[in-house]
């Protein structure tokens, strides 16, 4: 039930923003990408620099480069989970590649994501650190405020008697550099919970709470929908239970701990400062009505 409960609750916190950059072409890659037997070619490029905006002004800068064997939407690594988008993406076979961050204020260590299936569904991607004491795993890495650009190579033996097929990537890229929108407003406390955004969200955790999915989906996106719709096939009256239980949870963290609602524009991320962490909300305005995605 708690595992369930989870996923549902993780169904708020996917939170892409459209894009700015003053880039127009397309990013390129050559390269490949191994996994045990499989071979990819490595074609496309895409980098966005996440300001971080949401946890302070002196938290640290993201620096993302996705290298992709396809055309992928920019806004798939914008926000503040790409790792949820991306491994939503791997599942539903509509990207394979290599997932790339780092601080580009310590580029000296990097954090790999492969992105391709698990043989077992029930695990998730695994992140590698890659950490040099020279100069940046990423070779001849230049960043400006228009493009980054640099090639990497990479591989590892895996452990086939568990499962972990061997890997081995080899590329370079040149892409245009896209940022994240400017902040309008940050709103805290009372100010926040009387928002609309935020009331959008008491809206939705109530319906979930009642266990009206109609209701629910009226307050949603169509990325949530349908992340909720394949979450309900998996088995209706077990799903309605976990919905119900999550959007409880939900509605009462809303309501008893410290928040943060930081706008940009026509997106917004609610932060829920909780005992065990924080989450996070992610909504979106369309046509005049705010609605959670």
């Amino acid at each position: 039930m708690k595992t369930g409960v989870s996923l549902l609750l993780a169904l708020f916190a996917v939170i892409c923003f459209p894009l700015l950059s003053l880039a127009i072409d397309s990013g390129t890659a050559s390269g490949s990408l191994t996994v045990g037997a499989t071979v990819m070619n490595l074609t496309h490029s895409y980098a966005h620099l996440h300001d971080n905006a949401e946890d302070g002004p002196n938290s640290k800068k993201e620096m993302r480069i996705l290298v992709a064997d396809r055309v992928v939407q920019q806004e798939a690594i914008a926000g503040l989970n790409p790792f949820f988008t991306l491994s939503a993406m791997v599942r539903k076979g509509t990207v394979r590649g290599v997932l790339v961050r780092f601080d580009p204020a310590k580029p000296k260590e990097v954090v790999v994501t492969v992105l391709f299936p698990q043989q077992e569904e029930r695990y998730s991607l695994g992140n590698k650190t890659i950490s040099q004491s020279e100069r940046s795993p990423l070779d001849k890495l230049v960043i400006t405020n228009l493009r980054v650009s640099a090639a990497m190579e990479q591989s590892s033996e895996g452990n086939p008697e568990q499962g972990w097929p061997a890997e081995k990537y080899a590329f370079s890229f040149n892409a245009p550099l896209f940022r994240e929108p400017a902040v309008t407003a940050t709103l805290k406390g009372k100010q926040a919970l009387n928002s609309p955004q935020v009331k959008a969200v008491l809206a939705k955790t109530a319906a979930m709470a009642k266990g009206d999915y109609a209701a629910v989906k009226s307050v949603s996106t169509e990325r949530s929908i349908e992340e909720m719709d394949g979450f309900m096939a998996q088995g209706k009256d077990e799903s309605m239970t976990m919905m119900a239980e999550a959007g409880k949870q939900m509605g009462q963290a809303v309501k008893k701990f410290p928040l943060t609602l930081v706008v940009r524009g026509d997106r917004a991320t609610l932060l829920i400062k909780q005992q065990d962490g924080r989450s996070m909300v992610g909504l979106m305005k369309r046509s005049g009505v705010w609605l959670v995605d």
